[in-house]
């Protein structure tokens, strides 16, 4: 019997959520409502990141550089509140246990937070955590960016291992609706890279599955003196996916939303020239795109509706929204 090589696994492992999913073109029409854009949701911060929400309808952003940094909780009616104070945190996810979890990269920790109360408990150690994800079964999977790394670490089995290196600047990191394949930005490139994740939490199937757009260097000189010449990073930050298999790249040229066979759909442009760090869904339907730009927070209300990985997955995602 032939052996299959790894991209025609990788497109086999893909198969199945595509064909649920859709079976058409995703355009951005799909995904936008007509008359509803960015609108902002708080202001005042020195620098928001770590976007996540709960299955209550709460949204909750990280404000890093604040004195004292502090985790902000904002209610479906708007009301903001700071919820945690003096851990700056440049990733946060909820757990399947009700723990929060969060990277801590000042301190070299990987942390949870337990509630009512906040207690804050050391998941790992000696780490360079950038940003997070836990999926139902209680799996971390973290990017450490300085070390072109992505970790794994099961807090039930305290099993911490590397299971990826290689990839220039991994930074933001999601899961497919199934929590079959894990998707990662490469900041300093311009690929979305996705993994096969497999039984034992180990990563499989590697390839630069979505390629980003990137920004146009003012700078440089093309050879012909006309066309324009791109930046190769791309800023490939903070990311999120949707039920319907889309996945959402927060970038230096705006949120990079991705079909599941990781097709451009279209970008969404930033809603502030600044710098633009994650985008998350939330609300009481998780159909409201948030996204972390600098010292403001904004957010959309969309046709799509986001996933949360501490759930168990669905397994018929709904179809994609056409009105």
């Amino acid at each position: 019997m032939k052996k299959l090589d790894h991209w025609t696994l990788t497109l086999l492992g893909f198969a199945l959520l595509t064909l649920k999913a859709h079976s058409q073109d995703m355009p951005l029409s799909m995904l936008l409502i007509e008359g509803e854009g960015w609108k902002l949701v708080s202001e005042g911060h020195a620098f928001t990141d770590a976007p996540c929400a709960d299955d209550k309808g709460n949204f909750y952003f990280s404000d890093m550089r604040s004195t004292p940094p502090a985790v902000w909780q904002i209610s479906p009616d708007g009301k903001k509140t700071q919820l945690i104070e003096g851990t700056s945190c440049s990733g946060l996810k909820w757990g399947p246990d009700g723990r929060l979890y969060a990277c801590v990269g000042k301190d070299k920790q990987l942390v949870a937070f337990e509630f009512p109360g906040g207690k804050k408990v050391v998941i790992a150690e000696d780490v360079q955590p950038n940003d997070l994800v836990v999926t139902h079964k209680g799996h971390i999977y973290f990017t450490e960016t300085g070390k072109k790394q992505i970790t794994f670490v099961n807090p039930q089995t305290k099993v911490k291992l590397a299971v990826d290196v290689g990839i220039g600047a991994p930074n933001g990191l999601t899961l497919s609706p199934d929590q079959g394949t894990l998707a990662v930005s490469d900041s300093r490139g311009q690929h979305v890279w996705a993994m096969r994740i497999q039984p034992d939490g180990t990563l499989a199937h590697k390839e630069p599955y979505m390629t980003m757009r990137t920004e146009v260097d003012v700078n440089a000189k093309s050879p012909d003196g006309r066309s324009p010449v791109y930046k190769a990073a791309s800023s490939g930050d903070g990311m999120t996916s949707d039920a319907q298999g889309r996945y959402y790249v927060a970038s230096a040229v705006g949120v990079q939303v991705f079909d599941p066979t990781g097709r451009m759909s279209g970008v969404l442009p930033k809603p502030s020239d600044k710098f633009m760090t994650s985008c998350g869904f939330g609300g009481p339907n998780m159909d409201v795109l948030y996204v972390t730009c600098a010292d403001k927070v904004f957010a959309r209300k969309t046709k799509a509706n986001g996933n949360l990985f501490f759930l168990p997955p669905l397994k018929d995602p709904p179809p994609a929204k056409k009105k």
